[in-house]
């Protein structure tokens, strides 16, 4: 999703952010988890994460926690790339395999 919005590459890891999330199901978590992060670069200090760790993942509550590390989305350093507005729910899948989850988002931009 980041990488849409600037060069991934561009990014520092001055700073990081924590994030937490939590759904009614594995797609509802995905959406949430993801709405945060976006939410984290639309208000100040617009903070862009050049790496995200999953820090805790519990399937059966659905509930996850993150740490993003990058820094401020600054103009003058970063180039802007798509702006994404939301995340959807159009398509929205997870696909469990053995020892990891693949997923499907559309992100509207």
């Amino acid at each position: 999703m980041f990488g849409y919005m600037t060069e991934i590459e561009s990014v520092q890891i001055l700073m990081e952010e924590t994030v937490e999330a939590e759904g009614d199901d594995l797609i509802g978590l995905l959406y949430h988890f993801l709405d945060e992060w976006l939410f984290t670069f639309c208000a100040e200090p617009f903070f862009i994460p050049r790496k995200v760790v999953i820090t805790e993942f519990d399937e059966q509550n659905f509930k996850i926690k993150s740490i993003g590390y990058g820094e401020e989305f600054n103009l003058a350093k970063h180039p802007q790339g798509t702006e994404v507005k939301a995340i959807t729910y159009s398509n929205l899948q997870v696909h469990n395999k053995e020892g990891m989850h693949e997923v499907y988002v559309i992100v509207d931009i």
